[in-house]
């Protein structure tokens, strides 16, 4: 997963309209996503894994990154998000509180008054 490019592009996979099996991987622009859909999904246009109301079936992923204090995964809207996994995002570091899952998380870590995300750094 740390090489992005060797994925399917979400392009190609529409044109080829074949069903995708839950948890594929696949790359829309620089972003990975997985199917989480279960029993999978047929691609279309107007559903591209980016789109608004997509988080049930493709999910933002970072595998790249070890999600430790020396290694923050980049949040991503969407992105699961469980607890004691750390996280950067607009030049500071971020804990995800003991029992804060978010999964799917649409929450930025600099949420006002949310008690999941504990500044770091």
């Amino acid at each position: 997963l740390q090489m992005p490019d060797l994925f399917p592009a979400w392009e190609d996979l529409l044109a080829a309209g074949n069903k995708l099996e839950e948890n594929t991987v696949l790359r829309d622009g620089s972003t990975l996503y997985r199917v989480v859909q279960s029993g999978g999904v047929i691609p279309q246009e107007h559903q591209p894994p980016h789109g608004e109301g997509m988080l049930a079936v493709y999910r933002p992923i970072d595998e790249g990154h070890a999600g430790t204090l020396e290694d923050p995964i980049p949040w991503v809207y969407g992105m699961d998000c469980h607890s004691g996994t750390y996280f950067s995002y607009n030049g500071h570091i971020y804990l995800v509180a003991e029992g804060g899952d978010m999964i799917p998380c649409v929450w930025p870590p600099d949420t006002a008054g949310l008690w999941q995300w504990v500044l770091v750094e």
